[in-house]
């Protein structure tokens, strides 16, 4: 685990991640518009993560690729379904990690976090799963569901006050809301 921790290891992990989900959204989305947005901000994402900038945003934008590929592959190439459980499992809980070790949580209970949060997010993958939905759509509402734990960890957990988790539950529900009014309720 002491690799995780080295800046080196790191930056090479995020940016693994990076490329492999900007890689599989540009295959599998067939809008070129998104396909050229995600691109765009790949490229910012790995000056991110080169500079260790904005982990909060890579925490964000790497959640919604990664979730979008999932989903590709668990669709269009039926990929077994204990094998996207385990990779999101892996996936999701490395970007948490890095995630907490840049906000600063600190303390012996960062293990039961990382596991919740893990296991939250590959739940929503599965719910989501059900719904006929765009996979666009559920990937912004993982991403979204991300940015609320990530207020849950900044304001709770590394008590600082500078903002309130009500701030973050009011945003996220109304971009939750707002993702499943507006979405094409077919795939």
């Amino acid at each position: 685990m002491a690799f995780l921790y080295h800046k080196l290891s790191r930056r090479l992990l995020l940016a693994l991640i990076l490329v492999w989900s900007v890689a599989t959204f540009w295959f599998i989305d067939p809008a070129l518009i998104d396909r050229i947005t995600v691109f765009g901000i790949g490229i910012v994402s790995l000056c991110c993560i080169i500079f260790e900038l904005s982990p909060v945003f890579l925490l964000i934008f790497l959640s919604f690729t990664s979730a979008y590929s999932f989903y590709g592959l668990f669709f269009q190439y039926n990929i077994p379904t204990w094998l996207i459980m385990l990779a999101i499992l892996v996936i999701f809980g490395y970007l948490f990690t890095y995630t907490e070790q840049k906000i600063g949580i600190l303390g012996n209970k960062r293990l039961i976090y990382l596991l919740l949060f893990s296991i939250i997010i590959l739940e929503l993958f599965v719910v989501f799963s059900y719904f006929l939905i765009n996979p666009l759509s559920q990937s912004l509402l993982i991403a979204t569901m991300c940015y609320l734990f990530v207020g849950f960890s900044y304001t709770i957990l590394a008590k600082r006050t500078d903002s309130s988790f009500l701030t973050y539950v009011l945003v996220a529900a109304i971009i939750s809301f707002a993702i499943l009014v507006s979405s094409p309720w077919s795939v």
